[in-house]
């Protein structure tokens, strides 16, 4: 499939954002979530060090915010190689997630998640998988959750809130 996309782009010089708008449209069809203006894409193929979440504007279709995320501490070292849906993983789940409500907790402002993914992402909410700050964080690993720098996390965290879908894929 990357293959694929990739060959796409050197035919029809497509930008990078161009998929990724694409694939958050796509996914906007196949997920039944109530706030459709905007869409958050994780691309766990690419390394915690580069930006791999990406929030779609479907509206203006455009990205606003590209960003750096954490994956599980259990899921791989630079690259998300390896998901669970098992409590106490400790690794991060592929598929759809709907936005919730926002909660002070340990890691400060934080955003609830439900998995619309049965087996593969249906535990979130009672594995605490959720949107947080990595200001707090002793290591660039999280247990599951999608930590985001400070600077950006209560922007993001803003604009999704209340049902906007996630998509974790690799």
């Amino acid at each position: 499939m990357n293959l694929i996309i990739c060959f796409t782009l050197m035919i029809f010089n497509i930008s990078t954002d161009d998929v990724i708008i694409n694939i958050a449209k796509e996914k906007l069809v196949r997920y039944d979530v109530p706030n459709k203006r905007y869409v958050v894409i994780i691309d766990y193929s690419k390394s915690f060090d580069e930006e791999r979440l990406y929030l779609v504007d479907i509206k203006n279709n455009k990205i606003i915010i590209k960003s750096t995320v954490s994956h599980g501490v259990n899921s791989g070292d630079k690259y998300g190689t390896k998901f669970s849906n098992i409590d106490g993983s400790l690794q991060s789940s592929l598929g759809g997630y709907k936005t919730g409500s926002i909660y002070n907790g340990k890691y400060g402002r934080s955003l609830v998640l439900d998995g619309l993914d049965e087996g593969i992402n249906s535990n979130a909410r009672s594995r605490y998988i959720v949107f947080h700050s990595n200001k707090k964080m002793s290591t660039k690993w999280s247990w599951g959750c999608f930590a985001t720098p400070d600077n950006i996390n209560d922007k993001l965290i803003d604009i999704i809130k209340d049902g906007c879908l996630v998509y974790v894929h690799n």
